[in-house]
């Protein structure tokens, strides 16, 4: 009889893929293992729950631990309280369409600020498109003193009528006579439409006074200059002028120059006291707004 000999039984696997599944199992069982607990510490399957929890309750749950910001509603604008205007009625075919009212005539420019005013530009100013010719008289060397204060009043005087709209023509500029048919064609080149000619009388000291020298055809313009003057400056008419006219056959200037012009005496220069007064300031600003009111009673008859 054999004697049976107790062997210790060790464990064998025989088959390598039963033992590759094996492996794989463990593994798997493993990995459930340590996701279940990662979910159960991170708190996903507490939410997972609550999710279920509401989707059965009808409710919409946040699946995120953080609640997202509810969005402000939108701002619906008030409603417009503006009554609507009614549409304009469609007027019956032949109805006359109503008429346009005519605009109001436009007044003249105001001046921007700082910009300086030219009266040459302004229709409404009293001498607008007018070209005046002045004659200053007594030129040369022989009437030096007169003959320049002659020239120094004519430019105060063109000074004058050019801050009125007016365009002046002097027919010299130095001291120096340039001869009566030198300054009727300077006048006449110049489409003058009226002109003047300006000196001191000559004569005894002791006589005062002043006048108009006028050819035939212009004794009405030196009658309405002379009165307007005297009146003005209150200088007396010359005692031996009938009315302070004084009626000349000729006048190479006035006669050639193609446009009404007189001769004006401003007073006898040979009087102290009359010069005096020609050589004042605020005198001869008299003066010049006589001659001025003058020329435009001339040249613009009411």
């Amino acid at each position: 009889m054999k004697r049976i000999k107790n062997r210790k039984k060790h464990f064998q696997i025989t088959n390598p893929l039963g033992f590759s599944l094996f492996c794989a199992m463990i593994i798997l069982a493993i990995g459930l293992i340590v996701g279940l607990v990662f979910l159960i510490k991170g708190g996903y399957v507490q939410q997972m729950l609550n999710c279920a929890k509401s989707e059965l309750n009808g409710e919409r749950a946040v699946p995120t631990q953080e609640a997202e910001a509810t969005p402000e509603p939108d701002k619906t604008e008030a409603p417009s309280t503006a009554t609507a205007e009614p549409a304009a009625e469609t007027p019956e075919i032949g109805t006359p369409e109503p008429e346009t009212p005519t605009p109001p005539p436009l007044e003249p420019e105001t001046p921007a600020p700082g910009t300086t005013y030219d009266p040459h530009k302004d229709p409404d100013a009293a001498f607008a498109g007018v070209t005046i010719g002045i004659d200053p008289m007594r030129g040369g060397s022989k009437n030096k003193a007169e003959g320049e204060y002659d020239l120094a009043f004519a430019k105060e005087l063109g000074a004058y009528l050019e801050s009125k709209g007016a365009t002046v023509v002097i027919t010299r500029e130095g001291n120096s006579d340039p001869g009566t048919s030198k300054r009727a064609k300077t006048i006449k080149n110049a489409n003058c439409d009226i002109a003047i000619r300006l000196l001191c009388n000559h004569i005894a000291a002791k006589t005062s006074g002043c006048f108009v020298q006028a050819t035939k055809k212009n004794m009405s313009f030196g009658q309405l200059l002379i009165d307007e003057y005297s009146e003005a400056t209150g200088i007396q008419k010359q005692k031996n002028k009938k009315n302070g006219m004084e009626k000349l056959s000729k006048d190479d200037v006035a006669d050639k120059c193609g446009c009404p012009c007189v001769r004006l005496i401003l007073g006898n220069w040979d009087n102290k006291s009359e010069r005096a007064k020609l050589q004042d300031e605020a005198f001869r600003q008299k003066m010049i707004e006589a001659i001025g009111e003058a020329l435009l009673k001339q040249l613009k008859p009411e």
